[in-house]
């Protein structure tokens, strides 16, 4: 049975089924101090560890239990300096049967509407007739640094929207933690005074902002890694685990670790392999199919609720 390092973990919905296949590992969170504490001590200990994230496809409401975990006994997938189960298994690439699993997977999440949370409605007002979509980020987000993004990506960001796309409108989506939570975004206020910019601050889905985006910015957002299923163009300016793999046009160098692969390889690695998804009532093991078509049920309730 595993072995978590704080009590919150321990008190993680069907802990026990999402960690089956792990054995006495120790297990984190993240790059959050459990996970730190996992680690050594399973260096002193010799044992195993596993280090845990919200999988991509988390649950409807914020609050609910967890439909899937990134479970990882190699690192942490937005941590750039070194391998990850994501990465790995993109390098490694998707076999002749993975392959078209990972397409019809593709196809059925651009179909479901669905994003890691799925509790808020889409973008009600008007969109522009072209625009390109720019996603800010929260401060204290892990995933910034340890994707080797700054502050001055942000800002680099957003003048490349300006100057890539003359003919666009440039959509700023405010991270709905700002206006929830109380967070600061990483775009200064005075950068967004300019007329071709629009900010969306309502903490709304962002599915409808991405499909009809002619292309979406991002520092280490997984604004990005949707875009690509949705078929977007993506400009990086950090170095999320979706970019340096030739689907992105990156600002800055891969690490060497990473070389050219297909959306299959890469959609395979993060939504399949690296991810486990239990059933949240009963506790049961899920394909990652079956926890999209509960989430679009859920959704669909709680919108019509």
């Amino acid at each position: 049975m595993a072995i978590p390092t704080n009590r919150a973990i321990g008190r993680i919905s069907h802990f026990d089924a999402f960690l089956a296949d792990h054995g006495r590992a120790l297990v984190g969170w993240g790059r959050k101090p459990s996970g730190r504490r996992a680690e050594m001590a399973a260096r002193l200990l010799r044992l195993p560890f596993a280090l845990l994230e919200d999988g991509f496809l988390r649950s409807v409401a914020r609050n609910d239990p967890p439909l899937s975990l990134i479970v990882d006994d190699l690192g942490c997938y937005y941590d750039a300096s070194r391998p990850s189960r994501i990465e790995i298994a993109t390098a490694r690439g998707a076999t002749p049967d993975q392959a078209p699993r990972a397409r019809a997977l593709i196809a059925l999440w651009r179909n479901s509407g669905l994003s890691k949370y799925n509790h808020a409605r889409d973008y009600a007002g008007p969109l522009p007739e072209r625009y390109v979509l720019v996603a800010d980020q929260c401060h204290g987000d892990l995933s910034v640094a340890m994707g080797l993004g700054q502050g001055a990506d942000f800002a680099a960001m957003l003048r490349a929207a300006l100057q890539d796309w003359p003919g666009h409108d440039v959509l700023v989506k405010v991270h709905p933690d700002v206006r929830t939570h109380g967070k600061a975004g990483w775009i200064p206020t005075d950068a967004l005074d300019h007329p071709r910019i629009r900010v969306i601050d309502d903490g709304c889905h962002p599915v409808r902002l991405i499909r009809g985006a002619s292309a979406v910015y991002t520092v280490t957002s997984l604004i990005g890694f949707e875009a690509l299923m949705h078929g977007r163009a993506v400009h990086c300016f950090g170095m999320p685990f979706y970019a340096g793999w030739g689907l992105t046009q990156d600002a800055m160098a891969a690490p060497a670790r990473r070389r050219a692969a297909g959306i299959e390889d890469l959609v395979h690695a993060a939504m399949v392999e690296a991810a486990r998804y239990v059933d949240p009532q009963g506790g049961a093991i899920w394909p990652v199919e079956r926890a999209i078509a509960h989430a679009c049920q859920q959704r669909a309730r709680w919108l019509g609720a």
